[in-house]
């Protein structure tokens, strides 16, 4: 059976590795120390905020189809998820766990997309739901239109806020706006740039290695003024789309096929919901045992394994669960589907 290429795979993996050293390094930062703190916390933030947009490029690219069974699925993961990562809280922190923070943290449990428990997911969802009627824009806008549309985006929602600390929408870049910005972005290119000419390997890594350097710097040394504290390490920075974008047309550039690849690509999700708690638990665990702060690269080498051992613990969670439910969620998207009477023919979302 043929594989299907998995450079793009293994970048979502790559970024969602970035994602979890991001949450990690803010809170082991105490671990390595010394002269090279600056140093490895400006490599950490320079390049690791550009995970989620790289993630969002990729589904832009390859686009989103509603289907009614895949929304389950999500759903039925994340709930699965969820409700793991409260255990796992409670049976940790059983002091913190209590009372009304347990009880909200069962509620959002149960509706991780409505509450917002996880800010890419409920907007990812939304995206899905959004995907088709996206398409259709994207369909119907002549090609300069489409252009003239992304920039202006780009103006309003990435380039101003980089060059001012104000926002016309104050999330960072966190939500929906960004969201379907990337997403359109990544759709732009494979409808109108995927059989062309982009900058020589050796261009992008220098633009790429400029941009990197410059995030990680302006995250080091901040602009402080008053209650404002700006720096360029934000989702909706316009360096953090442009080296996004040149991470991506490197990996475009290059054939992968793995099977394992494929198919740790597909747990994600995994990733996403427990990386978090599971970093809580890393810290605890660290203090527990002794570890303390190096003046070393050591520290830093040290957190990079804590994250990758995070990851894959998560994957191998994410793969156990679609063996032991991973039929259920099918029956259950199938059984949806029919009471849904087929989105296809009803064309809503294309």
């Amino acid at each position: 059976m043929k594989i299907r290429n998995s450079n793009h795979e293994l970048l979502r993996l790559i970024a969602m590795y970035m994602i979890i050293f991001i949450h990690a390094n803010k809170y082991l930062r105490n671990y390595y120390t010394g002269d090279l703190w600056h140093i490895f916390n400006g490599l950490v933030n320079g390049i690791c905020n550009t995970g989620v947009t790289c993630f969002i490029l990729i589904s832009g690219y390859y686009g989103i189809r509603y289907d009614i069974k895949k929304l389950v699925k999500l759903e039925c993961m994340m709930i699965s998820y969820s409700l793991l990562e409260t255990g796992i809280l409670c049976l940790v922190f059983p002091e913190q766990m209590q009372g009304v923070i347990l009880l909200e943290q069962l509620v959002k449990s149960l509706f991780p997309f409505i509450s917002r428990k996880y800010w890419f997911y409920s907007c990812y969802v939304c995206l899905f739901l959004l995907s088709g009627y996206i398409e259709r824009i994207i369909e119907k806008f002549p090609q300069t239109e489409l252009k003239r549309l992304l920039c202006l985006c780009v103006l309003l929602f990435s380039i101003l806020p980089t060059l001012f600390y104000f926002e016309i929408v104050p999330d960072n870049g966190k939500g929906l706006i960004q969201m379907i910005l990337i997403y359109m972005v990544g759709r732009y290119i494979k409808k109108y740039r995927d059989g062309g000419v982009w900058p020589s390997k050796k261009v992008l890594l220098i633009a790429g290695a400029v941009l990197w350097v410059l995030n990680g710097i302006s995250h080091e040394f901040p602009i402080e003024f008053g209650g404002i504290y700006h720096h360029l390490c934000k989702d909706n920075s316009i360096t953090n789309l442009l080296l996004a974008l040149i991470i991506f047309i490197l990996f475009k550039g290059f054939s992968l096929r793995s099977g394992v690849v494929n198919k740790a690509s597909s747990c994600l999700f995994a990733v996403f919901a427990l990386n978090n708690s599971l970093v809580d638990v890393s810290v605890v665990l660290l203090k527990a045992h002794g570890f303390q702060g190096t003046n070393s690269a050591w520290g830093f080498l040290a957190l990079a394994v804590v994250v990758l051992t995070i990851m894959v613990f998560c994957l191998l969670i994410g793969m156990a669960r679609e063996i032991i439910f991973g039929k259920c969620d099918s029956k259950l998207g199938e059984k949806l589907k029919k009471l849904e009477g087929g989105s296809d023919e009803a064309g809503l979302w294309g």
